[in-house]
This record gives structure tokens, C-alpha cells and sequence, in this order.
């Protein structure tokens, strides 16, 4: 994957990169394509795109 490529997680990524405290680094945020302080809807919204791939 080049450096500057957005990895698109599945939903089961995203809830494995959880903090112990719940929440998710911006650095993980920031490697797959979602703006600091991410926006509300930004989980919901890769979710659309992994499933968009896996068709």
C-alpha cells in the first residue's frame, strides 16, 4: 500500500483499535482518511465504504 493510500478498515478494525478508554487514537483516525476531532457520523461513514468494497 503506498504511503499516501487510505486504508479502508472493517468494521471489526475499528472496534479493534479501540483505547483502553474507549476511544481511538489520532493517528489511527488520521490513516484511514478521518479528520481531527473526527465528525459525528465518521464510523458509520467507513463502514458504507468497506462494505462498497466488498461488492
Amino acid at each position: 500500500m503506498m504511503e499516501d493510500e487510505v486504508h479502508v478498515p472493517s468494521p471489526d478494525e475499528v472496534e479493534a483499535a479501540r483505547t483502553p478508554a474507549g476511544g481511538w487514537m489520532k493517528k489511527q483516525l488520521a490513516q484511514w482518511g478521518v479528520p481531527w476531532p473526527p465528525p459525528k457520523g465518521w464510523r458509520e461513514r467507513l463502514c458504507r465504504e468497506w462494505q462498497q468494497l466488498q461488492e
